[in-house]
């Protein structure tokens, strides 16, 4: 039997994007006024955060799939039973990690924007955190481009980036080359969200190589103005983990970082990813 949420209340979390949902159990079974609510709230908020969540993984994947369906990915499953599911992980089992993106910082990016149909949303449910550090930092992109001037959305209208990203031996930060066997797309400079019909920009520091059709020097300029003006903390959220956290991004109008943490810490949170569609 469905669920119905009267209790359910938005709070948000920042000036710059993010939402906290309140009142909502997600082992229920939601109903589908209370789960259009919980849609709305992510439209108009970017993320949202459902705090003391306790989920196996086939509530979060349940859940999940009231978004859409869900992505793979080009990295193999480790310690996740549920199809779509893995583990963003340091700690170790029988000696060998049981997730990916273990330690360390993480550039600015969006997820899957190497593919044709770059994911739609991610979410990642937190079941142990250190007790300083490995927070996520996420950039509106919206705002970012919105914010540029007149002349600089001119030059970039019309400009398509390549992505790349370099799991094997850059996951966290930019290379300087691409291997001939890394996944790579070339996407509009500026996305306009399917739903919501606002322009973002949809170049990030970690995954964007080049802009097609411009000279390696003036591609580079470019680029690393867009970067600095996305990352600027106007447009950041930054979000301190909490066991039990469910938070959800939408891919197609953020970016999100990672901050360093003790890699002696252990840090596990459970990731679902959602498949998008191809980029206009």
């Amino acid at each position: 039997m469905q669920v119905a949420t009267r209790n359910l209340t938005v709070k948000p979390l920042s000036d710059a994007l993010g939402a906290e949902i309140l009142g909502v159990d997600l082992r229920d079974d939601l109903s589908d006024a209370t789960f259009a609510r919980i849609l709305s709230a992510w439209y108009d908020n970017l993320v949202i955060l459902l705090r003391g969540q306790n989920l196996d993984e086939e509530q979060q994947w349940r859940f999940g799939l009231r978004f859409g369906p869900l992505s793979g990915g080009h990295i193999r499953k480790l310690e996740s039973t549920q199809e779509g599911v893995v583990y963003v992980s340091n700690v170790r089992k029988d000696g060998k990690l049981i997730g990916i993106l273990p330690d360390g910082e993480m550039q600015f990016h969006s997820d899957q924007c190497y593919r044709e149909r770059p994911s739609q949303g991610t979410m990642l449910h937190a079941l142990r955190v250190p007790r300083e550090g490995g927070n996520t930092l996420f950039a509106n992109c919206y705002r970012a481009y919105e914010t540029l001037p007149d002349e600089v959305k001119r030059r970039i209208g019309g400009l398509k980036a390549l992505n790349v990203y370099d799991y094997n031996l850059n996951p966290t930060a930019r290379g300087r080359d691409i291997p001939a066997d890394a996944p790579t797309w070339v996407h509009p400079v500026v996305r306009t969200h399917p739903v919501t019909r606002r322009k973002a920009l949809f170049v990030n520091r970690l995954m964007t190589a080049r802009i097609e059709g411009l000279p390696q020097d003036e591609s580079d300029m470019l680029l690393d103005m867009l970067f600095n003006h996305i990352e600027q903390r106007q447009f950041i959220y930054e979000h301190v983990w909490r066991p039990g956290d469910v938070l959800m991004w939408d891919n197609r109008c953020t970016q999100h970082a990672r901050t360093t943490f003790n890699p002696a810490e252990a840090r596990m949170l459970r990731r679902i990813t959602l498949k998008g569609e191809p980029v206009n």
